[in-house]
C-alpha cells in the first residue's frame, strides 16, 4: 500500500528533491561542455563548481553522478511522487499545486515548470543555482530556456515544449506565470516570475497581493437569507437557480450565472448576494470597481486578477459600483475583456449597478438575469425600523414607526445610517441610558437623504407655525389635509389597495395662489414644520436654459434628488414653468411646449409634495391643473386678519409701547402681509435708533416708507388722528430734500 504524504510541506519536500536531481544532471551536463574558467579568488563576483556542489550537498572534490544513473533516479523519483500524491489526494490532504492544477487545466508539464518558478521562494539558494546554470550571476530567476533544459529530454521534446510559454497558454493567460519585471532580453533568456497571489497561494498563505487587496471590500457577517426584507417566494427562485447552477453536470456548467442587482444605494444589492451566498456554503468576495479604477491602468489585467481570485478561493465575485465601468470611457471600451475573463474563471458572479444595465450581447452565451431591487415600500419600512433597533427600551414612547416610515423613503442602508446617527445624538443627553425620541430619528433621517438640491435650490429654514398663519378658515382646513395626507399615505395606497389602483399620481401636487405677499411661502414653512420636512425653494434662473433640452434635464435632476432627499419641492412663481401651453408658430413655442409636457410627466410620477405658488391662478395651465389635488387661495387679508396679522408680528420680547393702535392699523392700513411685516420691522430698528421702544410714531414712519416703496400716495386723513408722526419721515427743509 502506497504511503501518502503527512502533509503539503512533506510533498512539496518530495518536489524539491526531484528539482534537486534535475538540477544535477544539469549541471553535469554543463560540465561536460565547459571549464571552471576563473578562481575562488572571485567567489560572489561569479559562482564556482565547488559553490554548487557545497550547495547540492557534495564535497568540492566530489565527481557529478554519471548523467545515466541521474536519469534512472530522476524517472524513479517520479514514480514516487505521482502514486504518492495520488494516494495523498485520495486521503483527502489537500495539496495546493495539485489544486491549481486542476482548476487552471494545467498538464503535469506545466505544474512543473510552476514548481521550478517556485523553489526560489522556499529556498534561496535554489537563486544560486539557477545564475550558475545560466552563466550569469545576476540571473536569479529561471529563464523559459533553462526550464526547457531541467525538463526536456532534447531538442525536439524542447520545441514543442515552447507552445506552453505563449500569452494564451494556461500558465501566462490565467497570470500564473510572467517574466521578470524590466527584463527585455531575449524571449529564450527572459526571467520567469510566478506571481505573487499564486505564491502565496502555494504555501498556504492566501493573502492577496497590495494592490488587489485595496480593492477587495470587507464584508463581515453575511446575513441569513431568512432574515433580509424580500418575498420568501423571490429569494427561493434566487436560491433554486442558484443550486440547480452548480449542481448540474450536464453542460449547464459551460454557461456561467450572473446576477446583475441594480437599485438605489443601501437598497441591500450586497446583502442579498451574501444571503444566497451564506446558503450555497461559498464565501463571497466584494471588489469596489472604484477602486479598481484607480489603481490599476491596465483593466484587462485587473479583471482577470478579480477573477482569478474566485477560483483561487474559491468563491462568487460580487463587483461593487459597476456603474463606474459604464461612466468610464478607459474601461467601457474594455467591457469585453471582462466578458472573457467570467467566460475563463467566473462561476457565480454579482454585479452591482444603481440603473439596470443591458450587457448588449455580451454574455448571450451564458445565463444572464437583470434583477431590480427596488426601494421598500412603507409596510416593509415599518416593519424594519424596529427590527434594526438593539433594544426596544432604547426608543421613547413618542417614536412612531409608521409615521417615520411614511415620511421618509429611505433605503435599509440609509436606515441603519439614521438609527447610528440618531444615537449618537441622543448620547449628547445621557451617555449613560441614551433614549432615542422621535425628533432623533425625524433629525437623522432627514440627514441621510440624498441632499444635492442645494445648487438649484435654496433650502428654506421652517421656524413658522399654525399660529403664525393667517387664512380664512376653509384654507386653513385644506392646509391641515394636505398634512393628513402625507401622513396616512401608508394606510391609504398599502394597507386599503388603493396605490395598486394607481399607477401614477401617487404624489401630492398643490397650487397656493393669491396676491404677493399673502404667506404662500410661510405656508410652505408650516407645513414643513409640522411634518419635520426639509423643503426646498426651486431657484429657476438654474433651471430655465435658452438651450433645448437643457431645461428638461435639469428639472429631471431636480425631480430626482426630491424624490431621494424625501423633501418638499416648492416652485415659486410658478407661471414661468408651468404657464400655459401657446399655440405652435415657430421652434420656440415647439420646444417650450415640449418643457410642459415633459414636466407634467413628471408630476404624475413624482411621489413626494410638490408646491406651485403663482399670483394669478388663471395663469396656470389646465392640465396642471387639473393633477393638483389642493388649490388653496391666499386671499388679501381683511380688516380681522390684518388685525392678527399685526399682532403675530411682535416678538414676545420686543419692547412695545402701550399706544400701539392696532385697530388703528388693521382699519386703515389696507395692506398685505408681507407689507406688514417690512413695516414692522423697519419701526423697529427706527426705534432702536432713538426712543428704544416700538411706538406708533415709529409705526407711521415705517408704513409711509412702505407707501412709497409700492408706489401708494400718503395722505393725512388716511393716518389721522396719527397723521402728525408723518412729518417725522420728511426731509428737514426742501434743500435737503434736493
Amino acid at each position: 500500500m502506497t504511503e501518502p504524504y503527512e502533509n503539503n510541506s512533506d510533498y512539496l519536500s518530495a518536489e524539491l528533491a526531484r528539482l534537486n536531481l534535475l538540477i544535477r544532471r544539469e549541471v553535469s551536463r554543463w560540465r561536460q561542455h565547459s571549464a571552471e574558467g576563473a578562481q575562488d579568488i572571485f567567489r560572489g563576483v561569479f559562482i564556482s563548481e565547488g559553490e554548487i556542489d557545497e550547495l547540492l550537498d557534495a564535497s568540492a572534490e566530489a565527481r557529478p553522478d554519471p548523467l545515466q544513473d541521474l536519469e534512472e533516479r530522476v524517472a524513479a523519483l517520479g514514480e514516487e511522487i505521482t502514486t504518492r500524491r495520488a494516494a495523498t489526494l485520495e486521503k483527502g490532504i489537500y495539496l495546493p499545486l495539485a489544486h491549481l492544477s486542476h482548476i487552471f487545466s494545467l498538464s503535469e508539464f506545466e505544474e512543473r515548470i510552476a514548481f521550478i518558478c517556485l523553489a526560489p521562494e522556499l529556498e534561496q539558494r535554489y537563486e544560486k543555482f539557477y545564475a550558475y546554470l545560466q552563466d550569469d550571476v545576476t540571473r536569479k530567476r529561471p529563464s523559459l530556456n533553462l526550464v526547457l533544459k531541467l525538463l526536456c529530454s532534447g531538442p525536439a521534446e524542447a520545441l514543442q515544449a515552447r507552445s506552453l510559454f505563449s500569452a494564451q497558454a494556461p500558465l501566462f493567460r490565467s497570470q500564473l506565470l510572467s517574466h521578470a519585471t524590466g527584463d527585455d532580453s531575449h524571449l529564450l533568456t527572459r526571467g520567469l516570475r510566478l506571481d505573487e497571489r499564486v505564491v502565496n497561494f502555494l504555501l498556504g498563505s492566501g493573502g492577496l497581493d497590495k494592490q488587489l487587496g485595496a480593492c477587495l471590500r470587507p464584508l463581515g457577517s453575511a446575513p441569513q437569507l431568512d432574515d433580509l426584507r424580500w418575498p420568501a417566494e423571490f429569494k427561493a427562485q434566487l436560491l433554486g437557480l442558484a443550486k440547480t447552477y452548480l449542481r448540474s453536470k450536464q453542460g449547464l456548467q459551460s454557461r456561467m450565472l450572473i446576477f446583475n442587482f441594480h437599485g438605489p444605494r443601501g437598497t441591500g444589492r450586497k446583502a442579498l448576494a451574501a444571503g444566497l451566498c451564506r446558503e450555497l456554503g461559498i464565501p463571497l468576495l466584494v471588489f469596489d470597481m472604484r477602486e479598481v479604477l484607480g489603481r490599476y491602468q491596465d483593466f484587462e489585467e485587473a479583471v482577470r486578477r478579480i477573477f482569478r481570485e474566485a477560483v483561487l478561493t474559491p468563491g462568487a465575485i460580487y463587483l461593487e459600483n459597476f456603474d463606474r465601468l459604464l461612466k468610464d470611457e478607459r474601461a467601457a471600451s474594455a467591457l469585453p475583456h471582462l466578458t472573457r475573463a467570467v467566460e475563463e474563471f467566473g462561476w457565480l458572479t454579482f454585479l452591482g449597478t444603481e440603473s439596470a444595465w443591458e450587457s448588449d450581447g455580451l454574455f448571450k452565451a451564458h445565463i444572464y438575469l437583470s434583477i431590480e431591487l427596488g426601494m421598500p415600500d412603507t409596510p416593509t419600512r415599518t416593519s424594519l425600523w424596529p427590527k434594526m433597533v438593539e433594544s426596544n427600551n432604547l426608543v421613547a414612547e413618542d417614536v412612531n414607526w409608521e409615521e417615520l416610515s411614511t415620511k421618509f423613503r429611505l433605503t435599509p442602508g440609509q436606515m441603519l445610517n439614521a438609527l447610528v446617527a440618531a444615537y449618537n445624538s441622543a448620547l449628547l443627553r445621557d451617555a449613560a441610558l441614551p433614549t432615542l425620541t422621535a425628533d432623533d430619528l425625524n433629525l437623522a433621517c432627514r440627514s441621510q437623504s440624498n441632499q444635492k438640491l442645494g445648487a438649484s435650490a435654496r433650502k428654506l429654514k421652517p421656524s413658522h407655525t399654525w399660529d403664525d398663519l393667517i387664512l380664512p378658515r376653509n384654507g386653513l382646513a385644506q392646509m391641515r389635509e394636505v398634512c393628513a395626507q402625507l401622513r396616512h399615505r401608508q394606510t391609504v395606497f398599502d394597507y386599503w389597495g388603493f396605490g395598486r389602483k394607481l399607477s401614477l399620481l401617487k404624489g401630492l401636487c398643490v397650487l397656493f395662489y393669491g396676491q404677493s405677499g399673502t404667506g404662500k411661502t410661510l405656508a410652505v414653512e408650516v407645513i414643513a414644520n409640522e411634518l419635520q420636512l426639509d423643503a426646498y425653494k426651486i431657484d429657476l434662473s438654474t433651471v430655465v436654459s435658452k438651450y433645448i433640452g437643457e431645461t428638461e434635464k435639469n428639472l429631471s435632476a431636480i425631480f430626482d434628488e426630491g424624490e431621494n432627499s424625501n423633501a418638499i419641492l416648492f416652485f415659486d412663481e410658478a407661471d414661468a414653468l408651468f404657464g400655459k401651453r401657446t399655440e405652435v408658430k415657430d421652434a420656440h413655442d415647439r420646444y417650450a411646449n415640449i418643457e410642459i409636457n415633459y414636466l407634467l410627466q413628471r408630476m404624475e410620477e413624482f411621489e413626494g409634495l410638490v408646491i406651485l405658488a403663482t399670483n394669478l391662478r388663471k395663469n396656470i395651465d389646465d392640465a396642471f391643473f387639473r393633477r393638483m389635488q389642493f388649490a388653496i387661495e391666499f386671499p388679501f387679508p381683511d380688516e380681522g386678519n390684518r388685525y392678527h396679522i399685526w399682532k403675530q408680528h411682535f416678538p414676545a420680547n420686543a419692547p412695545v409701547s402701550e399706544d400701539i393702535d392696532f385697530d388703528f392699523l388693521a382699519t386703515r392700513l389696507n395692506v398685505s402681509g408681507g407689507n406688514i411685516r417690512n413695516i414692522v420691522v423697519n419701526a423697529a430698528f427706527l426705534a432702536a435708533e432713538n426712543s428704544g421702544r416700538i411706538g406708533m410714531k415709529h409705526l407711521v414712519r415705517a408704513a409711509r416708507r412702505e407707501y412709497e416703496k409700492i408706489g401708494r400716495l400718503c395722505n393725512e386723513v388716511e393716518f389721522s388722528p396719527y397723521h402728525l408722526f408723518l412729518k417725522d419721515a420728511e426731509p428737514a427743509s426742501k434743500a435737503e430734500a434736493r
